[in-house]
């Protein structure tokens, strides 16, 4: 005698649970998906992050040697009197200033002439 429970159609229960596992392996495919987006958004995040870290370094660097700058300015008058002859040109009596136009170009080296070639000689 068969029991009442078991009335189904085998078909019927081989495609429930065919139907059953495509959803999950849709579901999981899914979650993968979404979770390779989220680490590609996370590493560009850290990379931001890093990028703002060392500009964030680099700022206080600058702001660090102002600092140190204004503290000489402030304290040395030896240091005002050098900057002052350097940028200004400014000179104490009896001196004599020599400046150079293109003084760095005259600093570097000349390059070395290149050989002509057998053909044009």
């Amino acid at each position: 005698m068969d029991s009442p429970e078991r009335t189904a159609n085998p078909q019927t229960e081989k495609l429930i649970l065919w139907s059953c596992f495509l959803l999950l392996c849709t579901v999981v495919g899914l979650v993968y998906s979404t979770y390779q987006d989220e680490e590609a958004r996370l590493e560009t995040m850290r990379m931001n992050e890093k990028q703002k870290e060392a500009t964030f370094n680099a700022i206080e660097r600058q702001r660090d040697q102002t600092a140190r700058y204004i503290d000489r300015f402030t304290r040395d008058p030896e240091f005002v009197r050098d900057q002052a002859r350097e940028r200004l040109g400014v000179a104490e009596p009896g001196e004599v200033v020599i400046r150079l136009e293109g003084g760095a170009a005259l600093a570097q080296p000349a390059p070395a002439p290149q050989p002509k070639p057998a053909s044009q000689r």
